[in-house]
């Protein structure tokens, strides 16, 4: 019976020394405890400074701690800091580093507290509740890192927080501040709260500090409690954190976005305030969900890397007043239209390497905006148009980089495309050009060149076909031309005066085509009687005429495209009068065909042999004189060598050849 007394006592004993209450007076903590190792803690009273230094130093088992009742005096001592290397410790004020690192899981604190100081109860990695009370003013720097805090309801009375306070606090997923007075978030507040989605701020919020938000990847908003008043995004605020819908529209007040402010997020738009005078370098560098961004039109510079990385696809400088565009400002971006406005003089290096999607590009600036180094690095120059005004057009053409677009100059021109200065683009400019090619019309020539290339060609039809269909959006193409491995092929034939002849002309193209335009020189004697398209060209519309004595022209043109990429594409009814000779070419030449985008090549001509068989028709191939003998076509040209000549014209298309020095016909 004595020994379980004694193990009660002792029981008792041990169970009060863990948990102790005990009234102070200011600096005599250390002396109302014997057993530092006890883990619960009540005081009433006064404390200072030097209480929560025993606290902070001796007490580290301390897991609960109840100070609510106390009233926290002032405290200094020149010659000895305590905390901080600090000498003054104000009354009301939770000194810095005054739980720092503890085990505790919870705390209350005094209702009177104005201020917690730096660093307070960073690392308390098992607080999860702490409440703030009204009459709070000041919370300093990473006071809370690191702990568990689930939730941060700030009063209405806070109006400074430090750098990093709420920083790194992985259990955090709600915030609420709505200050009664201005106030600004700090550098670093949040950063890396990695749990945390779920922000409320009030409209005295005037700030958002460097890095403030930095990592918070599961921040995708910020709720206001009332107007949006923010004036300052800090740089990097939001760095590579969710956020996803910070909406501009609203934020009428801010002025200023810094350097990398919404870099690697998840930001999928931008519209910039009228007020926003300065928006960052790198501002929203590499969000690869962003798709639009509009900038302030008053905006005079597009920052470095501004948009670099996103999918932004929008005409972003368009309707601006950008001068400067810096170095990678839409590296990588799949923008499809770019304006320049006439304010731009410079871009930077690489600005718009790698915008692969780039199909139309105007430059409204009469001088000539001086470049980095590779401003276009990547993107295929020659397949772009570049719209420049008139007067500065031969400058463009001579400028570094800038002269490998395809460069064409508008201005004082009428409507684009307007061939029959009717003051409308519609099917009578087709008809128009159509007129002129065919030799039917000299009217509107001065207009007829629609694409601004010296010449008028089917091009120009293609040209007025893509306005008609909305592909053509800029004025003016100038398309270069060049020289295409493209061939047209026709077989040569035989024909006699009062006879015709069909002859198949075939084409072997590379790409598809939209138009295409040749003109038929005809011998003495001879006249195209006949044209008509095969099934390669079906939906196209075609037409020929004889433009001059001897010269007829064809044209085929739509809005679609040929079919395929060999075979017979025209048939040519060819006609013989009593004048033909015979023993003669065809040449076919001023052969141009047109993609749909408005390329033009550039085909070889090709000749034609005809011949007839007046006078030779009972020339054939004396089969008891045989022998080797070589085979001529009749341009001398080599067709076979040394081959038996009962066996020369085996495999032979229908012609005229020299088969051992004598002309044979073959049907």
């Amino acid at each position: 019976m004595k020994k379980l007394l004694l193990s009660i006592v002792l029981l008792i004993s041990a169970t009060m020394s863990w948990a102790l209450e005990v009234e102070c007076t200011p600096g005599n903590l250390a002396s109302l405890i014997d057993d530092t190792s006890i883990t619960s803690l009540t005081v009433t009273g006064q404390m200072d400074a030097r209480d929560f230094k025993f606290i902070a130093d001796e007490l580290n088992a301390l897991t609960s701690i109840d100070i609510s009742g106390v009233t926290i005096v002032s405290y200094s001592n020149r010659t000895k800091p305590l905390f901080n290397n600090e000498v003054d410790y104000p009354d009301n004020c939770i000194p810095a580093m005054a739980f720092f690192g503890k085990k505790i899981t919870e705390v209350s604190i005094p209702t009177s507290t104005r201020a917690i100081g730096m660093a307070a109860f960073a690392g308390c990695e098992q607080l999860l509740n702490f409440t703030f009370h009204e009459g709070l003013d000041s919370i300093a720097a990473y006071a809370f890192s690191a702990a568990k805090l689930n939730k941060v309801l700030l009063p209405q009375s806070i109006r400074v927080i430090g750098k990093g306070a709420f920083s790194n606090m992985n259990n955090l997923y709600r915030v609420v501040i709505n200050p009664s007075s201005e106030m600004s978030i700090p550098d670093n507040a949040f950063e890396f709260d990695i749990n945390f989605n779920n922000m409320t701020i009030g409209s005295n919020v005037i700030a958002i500090g460097e890095k403030a938000f930095k990592g918070c990847t599961r921040l995708a908003s910020i709720n206001f409690s009332g107007e949006n008043n923010i004036r300052h995004l800090g740089k990097q605020a939001f760095l590579g954190s969710g956020m996803a819908n910070f909406n501009f529209e609203q934020a009428t007040t801010l002025t200023d976005i810094d350097d990398f402010a919404f870099a690697q997020s998840k930001q999928v738009s931008a519209t910039i305030p009228a007020n926003t005078t300065r928006v960052g370098k790198g501002a929203f560098y590499y969000d690869l969900e962003m798709t639009s961004y509009v900038p302030n039109p008053a905006c005079d510079t597009i920052a470095d890397m501004l948009i670099a990385g996103t999918a932004v696809t929008n005409d972003v400088t368009v309707d601006t007043e950008v001068g400067y565009l810096g170095r990678y400002a839409f590296y990588n971006t799949p923008i499809t239209n770019l304006t320049l406005p006439s304010t731009t003089t410079f871009i930077g290096d690489r600005a718009m390497a790698g915008m692969i999607d780039l199909q139309e590009f105007t430059s409204n600036a009469t001088e000539v905006p001086l470049l980095g180094e590779e401003v276009w690095l990547g993107v295929n120059q020659a397949a772009i148009p570049l719209m420049v005004p008139r007067n500065s057009y031969d400058a463009y053409c001579a400028a570094d980089q800038w002269s490998l677009f395809l460069i064409t100059p508008y201005g004082d021109q009428g409507v684009f495309g307007d061939v029959n200065q009717d003051g409308y683009v519609t099917a009578a400019d087709v008809t128009a050009l159509y007129d002129i090619l065919l030799g039917n019309s000299t009217q509107f020539m001065e207009t007829a060149d629609v694409n601004g290339d010296g010449n008028i060609t089917a091009a120009d039809i293609t040209t007025i076909y893509n306005i008609l269909l909305g592909n053509e959006n800029a004025p003016g193409r100038n398309k270069k031309t060049f020289d295409s491995n493209d061939i047209l092929l026709a077989q040569g034939f035989v024909i006699e005066a009062g006879m015709t002849h069909t002859m198949d002309v075939e084409m072997r193209n590379s790409a598809q085509f939209a138009a295409l335009q040749l003109d038929i020189v005809m011998p003495q004697g001879l006249s195209i009687n006949k044209v008509t398209t095969t099934s390669r060209a079906a939906g196209m519309t075609m037409g020929f005429n004889e433009i001059e004595p001897g010269k007829w022209r064809i044209l085929i043109h739509s809005a679609s495209t040929t079919t395929g990429n060999k075979g017979t594409l025209l048939n040519i009814t060819v006609r013989a009068d009593e004048s033909f000779t015979g023993n003669d070419m065809i040449s076919i030449e001023n052969i141009i065909a047109v993609e749909q985008s408005e390329l033009v090549h550039e085909i070889s001509d090709l000749d034609v042999e005809v011949g007839t068989t007046t006078g030779v028709k009972d020339l054939n191939i004396d089969t008891a004189d045989n022998g080797p003998v070589d085979v001529y076509n009749m341009n001398g040209q080599l067709i076979k060598q040394n081959v038996e000549r009962s066996e020369a014209t085996n495999g032979l298309p229908g012609g005229i050849y020299i088969v051992g020095g004598k002309k044979v016909i073959v049907k």
